[in-house]
């Protein structure tokens, strides 16, 4: 009787080595940057957006940064993004990679907004969503975004969800 055995590759191999080298704090945001993408994809889908982005919002808890550590908590959150997407491939629709960006910041009490955007090309409609942080585009570039017709107020799906 042959069973299937998985034997990881020297490239899986090296990246768990590299991942468990990494200071438990970084460990941890590119744990989440992994966990987060099908977590609220799935949320998506059997409760919806609103009480995906309110149950984000209340895991994510309190937490107050000051602005050195913002930027740096920025870089770091997006980097864990890039590092899961480029090692794994897990990364989602553009709402699902806003939403989990923003619940990382969220995590280490920074303060981003949600923003989306629509146009129109060949008679369709599109809808794209980024975060910004004091106005500037974090997960997405000027020029893209230009393209877009950008609601005036960002977006927040669970204002009031739970109330």
């Amino acid at each position: 009787m042959c069973q299937n055995v998985v034997i990881p590759t020297r490239t899986t191999l090296r990246k768990l080595r590299t991942f468990l080298r990494l200071p438990r704090e970084r460990r941890a945001l590119v744990a989440e940057a992994l966990l987060l993408p099908p977590f609220i994809t799935a949320s998506f889908r059997l409760i919806g957006v609103t009480r995906t982005q309110a149950w984000l919002r209340r895991w994510a808890g309190v937490r107050v940064s000051n602005e050195p550590d913002a930027l740096r908590a920025i870089r770091e959150a997006r980097r864990a993004q890039r590092i899961v997407k480029r090692s794994l491939g897990v990364g989602g629709s553009c709402l699902v990679r806003s939403l989990c960006l923003w619940t990382l910041l969220l995590r280490r009490g920074l303060t981003t907004e949600l923003r989306v955007g629509l146009r129109k090309t060949d008679g369709q409609i599109e809808g794209h969503a980024w975060i910004e942080y004091r106005g500037l585009p974090l997960n997405e570039d000027e020029k893209t975004l230009r393209t877009y017709s950008v609601y005036e107020r960002p977006v927040s799906f669970d204002v009031n969800c739970w109330r």
